[in-house]
């Protein structure tokens, strides 16, 4: 196995990694030799309630076209939001996986530019169509690949394509570069301020949450101009930085502000949120990640900073173009700061504390030179016991405790001794604050009804693994799984072998049922092709036959896996696992394919 360097995560998740298209091959035979064309469309940038170039549009004139050329649509590949510059698009990869498989012809698309606006990558697309003797068609511009004149003016458009891509990337830099020096915020919404427009607000914190909403304009904001502080998540911001000088971690901080509600100083009880943004995500839950930003982004204490940026990169990877990366040193840390024309949210010596504090823990060693703790259900254990009180998610955390022994703790109790915060804690930063931090009214009795508030390690971990010793892998997933163990591109591979010997086939039974060749001749090709088809299936080859047992014996590959290693699978086989007070595994909540596997266990 650790010469073949088998990658044991690639069999988990069967619906993303075993790409088939066994559907084309079957209408193939149904159609006869009718041609295969596959549509592709893609749209930059979608604004929801705004008119855009539709892709829907895209589709109907691209299927009236295939329609009026007598071509079978084998495929419709959509890439909303996606910009045309790289190959970085998942439909536009999946398309790439069919053609790879011989099952199409053409490619039709409504306008040259859907496909790129990059010249290069158009000019390598053009070269792998036409590898696998497939053709493009863009219908606006009445071209046609198979045609000299239409080649020529699909290589001249596809370079000319690219121009609005670098004038829009200059204008953007020239655009930001003046607002920075005038002091102003580049960007979108930004947790703790809005734009003050209230009789029109859009904010996602805005309607049923500010009580500014629907009100006069604020005359600071210029209009729109000028960020201004929002009466609401200011507060969190001003919570989020005074915990942090506490020493609290991000993660400890996200947990604090979900888990609890807060009153302000008009009385009112909130509870905090992020800000979303409007057409895409609503608000949520905080988390480290947000928690971080915040902590880290000088705009708060008043000062607009000037981030080093890549330049505009067209580089780019046809089939892998995740390789590909434009990596800019030192990206978080800003190269200039200037005043800015907001209002700050709290002093800026206050946030130069808190930057030192965390160049600080950078520094400190965590594990002193220990290796890490590993927990098989990090991310998966939940407790039964907050969801059946209220629907709380409440998850297990690793810990030690401080003994040494690893034991997963609720996070419910993890936050108790941060359930209250004074006044005090805030003075240092805004003096006229005087909201507190206090938990949920049912909160302390639910603390009372956990049994036991350390779950030793190894008994939570010995129920998992007990039900993962009793799991089978289906024979016929064996040759899926070997598929991406000898081709990167999975099953598709084989399938592109198999279909030129499916199409042989094809004739010969066209050959047959027209009186041209015997009966016997028919079944001596049949036999002959059947043969050849059996032999490309990846659980024939002699590589697969040391593999081959260790699928058929999860439980003995199971236990060859390192900890890292089934905490992997763990999580790609299951969503959460349920365990009560008592430490008991009450339920096991497993992804959509290892449904139907698991519900006999």
């Amino acid at each position: 196995m650790a010469d073949k360097q088998f990658d044991i995560k690639k069999f988990t998740r069967p619906e993303d990694l075993f790409i088939f298209f066994g559907s084309a091959r079957r209408d193939e035979g149904q159609s006869g030799c009718c041609p295969k064309c596959v549509i592709y469309i893609r749209k930059s940038r979608v604004i929801p309630g705004k008119e855009h170039y539709s892709d829907v549009a895209q589709e109907e004139h691209c299927r009236a076209q295939a329609e009026q050329q007598g071509w079978d649509v084998a495929g419709v590949f959509i890439d909303l939001d996606r910009s045309g510059k790289n190959s970085k698009r998942s439909e536009f990869q999946r398309m790439l996986d069919l053609i790879k498989t011989g099952a199409v012809d053409t490619v039709l698309v409504h306008h040259l530019d859907r496909v790129y606006r990059n010249g290069f990558s158009f000019a390598m697309f053009m070269a792998f169509i036409q590898e696998y003797n497939v053709e493009l068609v863009s219908l606006s511009e009445n071209l046609d690949s198979r045609t000299f004149p239409g080649r020529l003016m699909m290589m001249v458009l596809g370079a000319t394509a690219e121009w609005p891509v670098w004038a829009a990337s200059e204008r953007s830099r020239e655009a930001k570069e003046i607002r920075f020096r005038r002091g102003l915020h580049n960007g979108g919404y930004r947790l703790g301020y809005c734009d003050g427009c209230c009789s029109t607000c859009n904010d996602p914190n805005g309607k049923g949450y500010c009580p500014l909403f629907g009100c006069s304009d604020r005359p600071e904001c210029q209009d729109g101009t000028i960020q201004v502080p929002h009466p609401i998540e200011k507060y969190a911001v001003l919570l989020i930085v005074s915990n942090y000088q506490t020493g609290m971690s991000d993660k400890e901080i996200a947990d604090h502000i979900n888990n609890h509600s807060f009153g302000l100083p008009n009385g009112s009880e909130v509870r905090f949120r992020t800000k979303g943004v409007p057409g895409s995500f609503e608000p949520g839950l905080f988390t480290r990640d947000s928690v971080r930003e915040i902590v880290r982004n000088p705009f708060y204490p008043g000062y607009v900073a000037h981030y080093p940026t890549p330049s505009l990169n067209m580089a780019d990877d046809l089939h892998h173009p995740a390789r590909i990366h434009n990596k800019v040193r030192d990206r978080r840390t800003p190269l200039n700061l200037v005043r800015g024309q907001h209002e700050p949210l709290y002093p800026f010596e206050v946030w130069k504390q808190n930057q030192q504090l965390r160049m600080a823990k950078k520094k400190t060693p965590t594990q002193g030179g220990k290796p890490a703790h590993i927990y098989l259900l990090t991310g998966i254990a939940r407790c039964a016991m907050c969801e059946e009180e209220d629907g709380r998610v409440a998850s297990l955390r690793g810990t030690t405790n401080g003994s040494g022994n690893q034991t997963y703790r609720c996070a419910t109790i993890c936050d108790r001794h941060h359930s209250h915060r004074s006044k005090a804690d805030l003075e240092h930063i805004l003096p006229t604050s005087e909201f507190i931090a206090h938990g949920t009214p049912e909160f302390g009795d639910l603390i009372k009804r956990h049994s036991r508030t350390s779950l030793p390690a190894n008994e939570l971990d010995a129920q998992a693994t007990a039900l993962l010793q009793k799991f089978t892998i289906p024979s016929d997933w064996y040759d899926r799984i070997l598929a991406y163990m000898f081709s990167e591109y999975g099953m598709s591979e084989f399938e592109r072998q198999g279909h030129t010997l499916y199409r042989e086939f094809e004739r010969y039974k066209t050959l047959y049922l027209d009186g041209h060749i015997s009966q016997d001749e028919y079944d001596q090709q049949a036999a002959r092709m059947a043969s050849a088809l059996d032999k490309l299936k990846p659980t024939t080859r002699s590589e697969a036959r040391e593999i081959l047992p260790l699928l058929a014996d999860f439980p003995s590959l199971w236990e060859q896996m390192t900890p890292l290693e089934k905490r992997t699978i763990l999580k790609d086989i299951f969503a959460c696992m349920y365990f009560n007070g008592q430490g008991k595994l009450v339920e096991a909540r497993p992804h959509a394919p290892f449904v139907s596997l698991l519900e006999s266990l």
